[in-house]
């Protein structure tokens, strides 16, 4: 049994859970509550971006996060087939699978400093 760290990314087929299941990142599947969604809200309401990566955005509760976005916050939206997502706020698509989506963002949010004098 492997207990992953927030700050870890590799899962090895095989790595187990504590319920003796396949270890997986930080990630909630169809059909699952989403633990400690309280926090998650809270979260999600100091946001200055908010990342949506791969979903339908109909499975509740996790779905409704994006109620708690502030409006203030930028959304991005990463999948190869993006949903009407129903929500009347701005939302920026990379219409692309997770790994290339995820690296255009980091792109497009990567602020370069200029020279010192």
């Amino acid at each position: 049994v492997k207990e992953l760290a927030p700050e870890e990314y590799e899962v090895k087929l095989g790595d187990k859970a504590g319920d003796g299941t396949q270890l997986r990142p930080f990630i909630v599947w169809f059909g699952e509550s989403v633990p400690e969604i309280e926090t998650a809200i809270r979260y999600v309401e100091q946001a200055d971006i908010f990342v949506i990566i791969g979903t339908s955005l109909n499975v509740y509760p996790a779905a409704g996060l994006l109620n708690y976005v502030p409006r203030a916050a930028e959304v991005y939206l990463i999948d190869p087939k993006p949903v009407d997502t129903h929500v009347m706020r701005p939302i920026h698509v990379i219409q692309k699978g997770a790994s290339e989506g995820v690296k255009e963002l980091k792109a497009l949010l990567t602020v370069t400093q200029p020279p010192l004098p």
